[in-house]
C-alpha cells in the first residue's frame, strides 16, 4: 500500500488496512524512501522513478514471505498520487491478481496543466536552482506540500481550504512529525510521467475508485484509465479528494467496495 504526494503512510492508510486485516488480509504499508519511516537524504526529496522502485522492491519482499502470506495472490493498492505507480506496475507486472487505486493521479502532463500559470512561473527557478544544485550538495530548495493558498502559502503543491482541511484531518495524529514541505526539484519531472499511456498493457482487474469532483487529481484521466484498462472497474463515491479518507463522507462507501473487489478476486 503506497500513499500520495508527499505523503506518508501514518497520515490515512492505518484506517484501511486496519480494515482490510478485520476481512482476513494481510495489509502492507511503507513509506517512500526520504519519506516518513524511511531513511534517506535530503528528507522530503520525491523522485517519481525511485517510488516506483519502492514498490517494486516491497512487492518483491512480500513474494518471498512464504511462510506467513499466499504470496501467490498479491494486490498494488494506490492513493493518490500512488496511483501513478499502480498504473505502472499493472502495465508490467502480470503476476498481480489485482490493482486498486482511489482518487489517482495517472497522468503528470494532465495534473501540471491544473496548475495556475502564474504559479508553475513562480515554482519554476525554486524548481531549477534546486536541480541545478543537488550533484553537488545533500541538502534542497523545498516548497510547502500543502497551504491555506494564503499568508505566502499559494507555492504549496496543495492548496485552498478543502486541501488544508483534509491534510489536517490525515495528519491530526502525527503532530510535529508532519513536515509540510517536498524539494522543489520534483516538479520538473512530472509532466514526463504518464503511465496513463500504458493502462492498455494490464492483463489483471483494476478497480479505480473515484470522486464527484477532485481539486488535486485529474479526474478527467481517471476515468479515462478505466476505459483503457482492459479490465477496469470504475466506482464514484460523493465528495472531493480527502473524502476518500477516514472521517470523510465517502469513507465508508470506498472502504466497502475496495473489499468487495477483494473477495472477488481472491476468493
Amino acid at each position: 500500500m503506497g500513499h500520495g504526494f508527499g505523503a506518508v503512510k501514518a497520515g490515512g492508510l492505518f484506517p484501511f488496512a486496519e480494515r482490510f486485516a478485520e476481512a482476513g488480509y494481510a495489509a502492507v504499508m511503507f513509506d517512500y524512501l526520504f519519506f516518513g519511516e524511511s531513511d534517506g537524504l535530503p528528507r522530503n526529496l520525491l523522485s517519481i522513478s525511485r517510488e516506483l522502485q519502492d514498490f517494486r522492491d516491497v512487492i518483491a519482499w512480500v513474494r518471498r514471505q512464504t511462510d506467513k502470506w499466499d504470496t501467490d495472490r498479491v494486490i498494488a493498492w494506490g492513493a493518490s498520487f500512488g496511483g501513478m505507480h499502480v498504473t505502472t506496475l499493472m502495465a508490467e507486472d502480470h503476476d498481480l491478481v489485482a490493482g486498486i487505486m482511489q482518487g489517482p493521479c495517472v497522468d503528470g502532463l494532465a495534473a501540471s496543466r491544473q496548475v495556475p500559470v502564474f504559479k508553475t512561473l513562480r515554482l519554476l527557478p525554486l524548481s531549477l536552482f534546486d536541480w541545478i544544485l543537488s550533484p553537488f550538495s545533500s541538502k534542497a530548495i523545498y516548497i510547502p506540500l500543502i497551504g491555506d493558498g494564503k499568508h505566502g502559502s499559494s507555492l504549496a503543491m496543495m492548496s485552498g481550504s478543502e486541501a488544508m482541511a483534509g491534510w489536517k484531518r490525515l495528519t491530526t495524529d502525527l503532530g510535529a512529525d508532519f513536515v509540510n514541505k517536498v524539494t522543489a526539484r520534483t516538479i520538473l519531472t512530472i509532466p514526463f510521467s504518464r503511465p496513463i499511456k500504458k493502462v492498455h498493457r494490464s492483463r489483471k482487474p483494476l478497480l479505480v475508485v473515484v470522486t464527484t469532483w477532485d481539486n488535486e487529481a485529474p479526474l478527467h484521466k481517471a476515468k479515462q484509465a478505466v476505459r483503457l484498462a482492459p479490465l477496469g472497474e470504475g466506482f464514484r463515491v460523493p465528495g472531493g479528494h480527502f473524502d476518500l479518507y477516514a472521517g470523510g463522507v465517502a469513507f465508508e462507501d470506498n472502504i466497502r467496495r475496495q473489499l468487495q473487489f477483494l473477495q472477488k478476486v481472491l476468493e
